[in-house]
């Protein structure tokens, strides 16, 4: 049996207390949530100042200061001069100097980046041909094209795409999609997610040259026309009419779903964080051996008591203050 240090047992039961102590913000801003708040900021300043001294300050200056390579008192030059807006309003208009450099320079690195990232993937999806064909299991030509349209199917790792790719150059021709299942050398998880991906796996791959996958076929229209419906919607050149009108109010609802979805996405994962915290509550997150050793259950009801007596105490000081 794994026996838990004493700290981390009292870790376990501040951590709970803090937590409980944050969501009593949701009756209203009280002193238990304000120390949590104070605690949070100030750990995570502390330990962002150690982290930007161990990983930046120290690598980036200090040591090349400490080996004679005094080129880098430049950058500690520009780095006092941005004080200076806090220490003197005289001088404060030094500090745009370093600030100007600092936001030319991540401008520049940033914009080519953020241009392959996101306007360069938007255009080489947008411009993919509507048509959307299967993935053909007995192709005659095995480029890496094929290979990277096979281990994209729902069901074909990249482990099972190499051992059927390995079975096609040994001469293996497929009847079906079900003989994938019967493969030689295929792990009995690999057999499993291949017989699980059933019908996804008939829909994306066939073992005749050009069958259409119609579900990717239909996104990739609905993606092509909500795409320009979009840009439509921001042109301001002329008066929304007709079918112009039209296309523009398309794209405002384009636009409305993809916000809403972007917002539940969100959501969601609010809602994960709040399922997480509440299995720590309940010491679910431990093994068995250490929840016994924690007691999570119990010390989320002492924290509780302790809070709601707090606030309720709270609340009459605060009503005798106000009188």
């Amino acid at each position: 049996m794994h026996t838990l240090a004493f700290v981390d047992v009292v870790g376990a039961w501040v951590g709970i207390f803090l937590t409980l102590c944050t969501l009593s913000f949701l009756y209203k801003d009280n002193p238990f949530y304000k120390l949590a708040e104070h605690l949070f900021v100030g750990v995570s300043i502390g330990y962002i100042v150690v982290k930007q001294y161990t990983d930046n300050i120290r690598p980036n200056l200090v040591d090349h200061l400490a080996s004679g390579d005094f080129l880098y008192l430049i950058t500690l030059v520009l780095v006092a001069l941005l004080f200076l807006r806090s220490l003197s309003r005289r001088l404060a208009w030094v500090g745009r100097y370093p600030l100007a450099i600092v936001v030319a320079i991540y401008a520049g690195t940033q914009v080519n980046a953020l241009a392959e990232s996101d306007l360069a993937q938007q255009m080489k999806i947008s411009a993919q041909p509507i048509n959307y064909p299967k993935v053909d299991l007995n192709a005659p030509v095995l480029d890496d094209a094929w290979r990277a349209d096979l281990a994209r199917v729902p069901g074909l790792s990249p482990a099972t795409a190499r051992r059927i790719e390995e079975a096609r150059r040994g001469g293996k021709s497929f009847g079906s999609v079900a003989e994938l299942a019967e493969l030689p050398g295929l792990s009995p998880l690999q057999r499993r997610d291949l017989v699980e991906a059933g019908d996804a796996l008939e829909a994306q791959v066939s073992v005749h040259p050009g069958e259409i996958y119609w579900f990717g076929t239909i996104s990739r229209f609905l993606l092509l026309v909500g795409l320009c419906a979009s840009l439509v919607y921001f042109y301001y050149s002329a008066v929304p009419r007709g079918v112009v009108g039209k296309l523009s109010r398309a794209g405002a609802w384009v636009l409305m779903i993809g916000f809403g979805a972007s917002f539940g996405l969100t959501v969601q994962g609010r809602l994960a964080l709040a399922v997480g915290r509440a299995i720590y509550l309940l010491g679910r997150d431990r093994t068995p051996a250490e929840a016994e050793q924690v007691q999570a259950p119990i010390a989320t009801l002492i924290s509780l008591g302790i809070i709601i007596v707090g606030l309720v105490l709270w609340e009459r000081f605060r009503q005798r203050a106000e009188s």
